[in-house]
């Protein structure tokens, strides 16, 4: 056999001829390379003939698989392409499909290895007794279909492609090339694979070692996956079946002991004992009769389907598993090519830690196959290896079977930017494969916490550009706004007489005051312009003097209402105080809105004004705004007048106008806004005229409105006009009016309505459009063309940096909006000058930039959250911006935040838009974001795994035993006593009631179901365990388990009710739940007597009280029972009441941490120091300890000496 030693050498010679055995060539081996297998096979030289087939001849045989690959040559190792032909046990390859000649390639004694550990040009070898073929193909999935073919030959066993066959993983062994860090031996020769490296094959599932001689002679007992691969070796008894050890000989690691008699196994010198492939256990091959021999499954067991439960298979071939056997299996999706190929070592890992049939490549076959298998389970949860576009594959695919109820999903970050892991806490990158047990041991303890995600509803629609909407004439304009203003007087006209609400007529009154006096400025600042025509001038002066005796009336009778009707006590105005300052010629006008705006809050027992009274007023009003209109039409008439300046409209469409046709007076004044013309509801939109109408349509102070403005962020002028003032929730949150003729003349009909729309994609984390949007499209071109140069997060990162420093020169989209429309929550946004617009679902943008600038809530925006069903909209202004968020919170482009998002693109061209990384040019036409549904989602919780440590330690400390802190439920517990029988046996009534009542409720109310669905099923589940027939059934891990998925349904049941987003029931149905949300409280409260829960039940030091209905919060409210202040006073006295003799382990390493001695604080729990031995403590003692510190021990002596004297307070 050639002596090559790289699995990178295919023996051969160019052009396609094979050398003999013994050849070996002069530029194949080097000094650093591998060449133990030919120095190890002394089998004597064979020659090897070269043999050929033609076209003709291979026609009688059936093709298993064929197409391109790439061949290694031996000259400098050189790819060249060639074609390949799998037929029968002989592998074809020529230059082309269409050659006359093919070489042969015999199969019978051939083993197929992937090349490296990474394997980044997803190559292999197939290795027979006298050749080596090194091939790559063009994709990892490309590669594992090859492989498969190959085995399938080799097994004789038929190959199919699309069919998931679990089957193909058990027995045979899944060979790839790698180097060893220590003697190393063949589990097939049992000789040391030689060389410094010790370079040979390893089978990516169970370690199998070979030499790649010996890779073919292998027996075919790789890991277990189904119930028919354990075979023989099956465990059965009364109670059924069990899973036995499969024990895997020799290449031990240096520190393993014996399981049976604790001393040192395994050995350097020879191949010899044994581990267990499932729990890890390794003994001696003495040893291993007389060891248990059912198989725990190791720290992972909670996370493993066991091989003995795939045990049948449905109609399409799946296999089905038992259900008994999985508590909360583990399915886990890898994307192979993530993180430069990590996934490749994250893929072989999780293969190696559970059971293979539950590890998918995505990159392989998609997240069906997994799904699929896994579709029957009652609750199961997934792991994600990979960036956001793997996440968001997934949980498509999750809603195309509709298992969101079923699973909870979490992420681990392999990806480049892996926003949504960072908001999830499971941190921006991982590359350590070694510490995978770890990561599922957190996984075991996560919360669940629900992420919304949004449908990108697309309509594809030829709109004419911005400019060709705009109005030509500017005389025409001002006779434009002019109606405007009076649309607006009207409109809020109607809704002081049609609308109940205190808070929408002082709104309307104020805004309405606003408007009429800016509209009499506008005019009275035309009419000083016009000289010559005195008479007009002077009809008009009267007219204004006029139209303000009328809103003075109108507000007196106002005031008259306000003051005949009650109303609650504490109910003030709902929008913000007004900064602006009143000029002193509107003084009593402004006294009669402020009088207005207090005395509607106060209650009052004069009798009521007839709402005729009123309606009379509104009526006189708006005709006398219609006169000072005709007046000042007539000014615009003359000739010799020069244009004023525009004025910025305001306008709302109240959609309870149509109800309010009953009255004449009503009708009258609905009329304008119920029947306009689309003339007219185009002045809802402000005309684009910055850069079109020219320098005398520019925006300036002057012209901006004084309607309802209000400074959001430094920088930004918040100038909301009063189209803004209806009852969206983004009343209070838009940017500030930059440019108040930024909208078009677009309107929606129906803003609920997605007729004719298709759902491009579905967002999880953000969606940008413009300059984000076109980095990530050139990024993502970049990366398809030269996939080589985007293998690292390290090189995207670059490759970002790159692509934003040359948009900051070529500045692409500087004029974004000229061809993009805004609305949110059916209200238009004028936007000022930008280059893009992001909408946020989390706070994490490209990379972990918090693009929204903050984390908290502030007097005008709540706090972002990823489980509110609202979005954050933010501007983007230019890349320099983008890379200065990174570094600086900057809140000055805050846009709004809102429930829906409208974007309407206009022109010929379409826009670049991205959603979550993924990049595509929107063609013209309208795009909208509504909420399509939410998913569970795992999220790390360091509350939780803080008290469970606490647990376990006291546990350490009660029982004096090491307890592996890897899983909560390996070693028996003790029994409980009859009291604590009890109280878990009302403690279990209580949440069984509580279940049936949210039951009940979800019948009707469907939010309700999918909220609690995977706390009602956890808790239920752990009800089952705890069967009142048979009381020995309820141990202490039983119980614990228990109290932990009672706890968190008390939780989120309270959390759903008066959390962040409380959700309104029906009044019977509300009652039931919260008595007997109440009723667990009470019992929980009683468990937290019981010691041993205590450390379980009690709450976390970072935990809050409960929140007001009124309030939003984005924390987890997962495991908080008593308030904050409950639990501050409960300690209080636990620890001052306290004698220092009466200390436990608890308070005396709290006391460590007054001293600033908290590294010490494990050696004094391990070691039981309580008060009592505290206080007798000597330097000696300190030394036994393990203190090394001479002047830490004077200082815990000295600390002792003073708790003789003042004991302290350690809440």
């Amino acid at each position: 056999m050639a002596g090559a030693g790289s699995q990178h050498h295919p023996q051969g010679v160019a052009g396609g001829a094979v050398a003999g055995a013994s050849a070996v060539s002069p530029t194949a081996a080097g000094p650093g390379e591998d060449s133990s297998d030919s120095e190890a096979e002394q089998e004597g030289p064979q020659k090897l003939i070269r043999k050929v087939s033609t076209s003709g001849q291979m026609r009688t045989k059936t093709s298993i698989k064929e197409g391109q690959l790439l061949k290694q040559t031996s000259s400098f190792q050189r790819w060249k392409k060639r074609y390949f032909k799998l037929r029968g046990r002989t592998l074809y390859y020529a230059k082309d499909s269409k050659s006359l000649i093919f070489d042969e390639v015999d199969l019978s004694d051939a083993s197929v290895a992937e090349a490296s550990t990474k394997n980044a040009n997803n190559s292999f070898t197939i290795i027979t007794p006298f050749r080596r073929l090194m091939l790559c193909a063009e994709n990892r999935k490309e590669m594992e279909v090859w492989i498969s073919s190959l085995k399938s030959v080799q097994s004789r066993e038929p190959y199919e492609v699309a069919q998931f066959n679990v089957e193909h993983f058990s027995g045979m062994h899944n060979w790839y090339a790698c180097s060893h860090a220590r003697p190393t031996f063949c589990n097939v020769c049992r000789e040391s694979l030689s060389g410094v490296t010790s370079h040979g094959l390893s089978c990516e599932v169970c370690k199998f070692k070979a030499h790649k001689r010996c890779a073919v002679r292998a027996t075919n007992n790789c890991k277990w996956t189904t119930l028919a691969s354990i075979g023989k070796d099956i465990i059965e008894d009364e109670d059924g079946v069990a899973m036995p050890h499969q024990w895997l000989e020799g290449n031990l690691p240096v520190s393993a002991k014996c399981a049976v008699c604790d001393k040192t196994c395994g050995s350097v010198l020879r191949l010899q004992d044994w581990k267990c492939l499932w729990c890890k256990t390794m003994v001696h091959t003495a040893c291993k009769d007389v060891y248990h021999p059912v198989c725990p499954l190791g720290q992972c067991k909670v996370s493993i389907i066991p091989p003995i439960a795939l045990n049948s298979t449905d109609s399409d071939g799946f296999c089905r598993a038992t259900f008994s056997f999985c508590v909360s299996p583990l399915l886990v999706f890898v994307n192979s090519k993530s993180g430069d190929n990590q996934g490749v070592k994250f893929l072989r890992r999780f293969k190696q830690l559970l059971n293979p049939a539950q590890v998918f490549d995505l990159m392989n076959g998609g997240p069906y196959l997994g799904l699929r298998l896994f579709q029957k389970f009652d609750n199961f949860r997934i792991l994600v290896c990979g960036g956001d576009g793997s996440v968001g594959w997934v949980l498509s695919e999750i809603d195309k079977l509709n298992l969101h109820k079923q699973c909870q999903l979490g992420v681990l970050p392999l990806g480049t930017g892996n926003d949504l892991a960072r908001v999830l806490g499971w941190g921006g990158s991982y590359d350590d494969d070694t510490q995978l047990p770890q990561i599922l041991e957190k996984l075991e303890r996560a919360s669940t916490k629900m992420l919304d995600r949004w449908s990108i509803m697309t309509y594809e629609l030829k709109l004419p550009a911005k400019s060709s909407l705009l109005p030509e004439p500017v005389a025409a304009t001002e006779e434009f706004y002019m109606t405007i203003y009076e649309d607006s007087v009207a409109n809020h006209l109607t809704k002081i007489v049609n609308s109940d609400e205190h808070a929408v007529v002082i709104s309307s009154a104020k805004i309405l005051c606003e408007t009429v006096k800016d509209f009499v400025a506008k005019v009275e600042k035309a009419q000083d312009r016009t000289l010559e025509n005195t008479v007009v001038a002077e009809a008009v002066a009267s007219k204004c003097s006029v139209l303000n005796e009328k809103l003075e009336q109108l507000l007196q009778a106002l005031h008259a209402d306000s003051q005949a009707s009650r109303v609650p006590p504490g109910i003030g105005p709902a929008i913000p105080e007004e900064d602006t300052v009143e000029s002193a010629s509107d003084e009593s006008l402004g006294e009669s809105k402020d009088q207005l705006v207090n005395d509607i809050g106060k209650p009052s027992s004069q009798k009521a004004v007839k709402p005729r009274e009123i309606m009379l007023r509104a009526n006189s009003l708006k005709k006398a705004v219609r006169q000072v209109i005709e007046e000042a039409e007539k000014v615009m008439d003359e000739p010799a007048v020069q244009p004023s300046e525009p004025v910025s409209p305001s306008c709302d469409y109240d959609t309870e106008t149509d109800e309010a046709k009953e009255d004449d007076a009503k009708e009258s004044l609905s009329a304008k806004t119920t029947s306009q013309s689309p003339d007219a509801q185009a002045s809802c939109g402000h005309p684009q005229t910055d850069s079109v109408a020219g320098p005398a349509m520019a925006t300036t102070k002057e012209n901006l409105p004084v309607l309802n403005t209000r400074i959001i962020c430094p920088g930004l002028r918040a100038g909301l006009a009063a189209s803004i003032a209806g009852s969206s929730i983004i009343n209070k949150m838009l940017l500030a009016n930059i440019d108040p003729f930024g909208a078009t003349p677009f309107i929606d009909p129906d803003l609920d309505s997605l007729d004719g729309y298709s759902e491009k994609c579905v967002m999880n984390n953000y969606f940008g459009i413009g300059l984000d949007a076109k980095i990530s499209l050139e990024f993502n071109n970049k990366r398809e063309e030269h996939p080589e140069k985007c293998r690292s997060r390290t090189k995207n990162l670059m490759w970002y940096g790159v692509l934003g420093t040359r948009e900051l020169l070529q500045r692409s989209y500087k004029n974004l909006e000229q061809r993009v429309q805004l609305e949110c929550d059916g209200q238009y946004i004028p936007l000022p000058s930008l280059q893009g617009i992001a909408v946020l679902n989390i706070p994490s943008y490209a990379g972990g930039t918090n693009f929204w600038g903050g984390t908290k809530e502030d007097d005008i925006f709540a706090a972002p959250s990823f489980d509110d069903k609202i979005l954050e909209v933010v501007a983007v202004f230019d890349s320099v911006q983008m890379a200065v968020s990174r570094v600086i919170k900057l809140q000055h482009h805050r846009i709004a935040q809102c429930r829906t998002v409208k974007i309407t693109i206009f022109g010929d061209e379409g826009v670049p838009v991205q959603v979550d990384g993924e990049a595509w040019v929107q063609p013209p036409g309208i795009i909208k974001i509504v909420h399509k549904n939410r998913a569970q989602m795992l999220t790390r919780d360091r509350a939780f795994e803080s008290t469970l440590k606490s647990w376990e330690d006291k546990q350490k400390c009660d029982s004096g035993k090491p307890v592996l802190r890897t899983n909560l439920y390996i070693h028996p517990a003790p029994d409980l006593a009859t009291e604590e029988v009890s109280q878990m046996r009302l403690c279990s009534q209580a949440a069984e009631e509580l279940i049936t009542r949210i039951c009940d409720a979800a019948t009707i109310h469907c939010l309700l179901e999918q909220e609690l669905a995977h706390a009602v099923n956890a808790c239920s589940h752990a009800l089952n365990k705890a069967n009142p027939r048979f009381p020995e059934s309820l141990t202490r891990d039983t119980a614990t388990e228990i109290a932990i998925n009672v706890k968190a349904l008390y939780n989120e049941t309270e959390a759903l009710l008066v959390g962040r987003v409380p959700l309104h029931l029906e009044s019977p149905h509300e009652e039931r739940v919260s008595s007997a949300l109440h009723s667990v409280e009470m019992e929980l409260q009683k468990l937290t007597e019981i010691p041993w829960l205590y450390y379980i039940l009690r709450p976390s030091e970072d935990e809050e009280p409960p929140l007001d209905c009124t309030k939003r919060n984005n924390k987890s409210t997962v495991f908080r029972i008593v308030p904050k202040f409950k639990k501050e006073k409960a300690q209080k006295q636990k620890t001052s009441s306290q004698p220092v003799q009466n200390w436990g382990t608890e308070e005396v390493a709290a006391w460590l941490d007054l001293l600033n001695l908290g590294e010490y604080k494990e050696i004094f729990i391990r070691h039981d120091v309580r008060g009592a031995e505290l206080l007798h403590l000597e330097r000696r003692d300190l030394k036994d300890l393990g203190i090394p510190k001479v002047g830490h021990m004077k200082r815990i002596l000295q600390g002792i000496k003073e708790l003789e004297r003042n004991p302290p307070n350690l809440v």
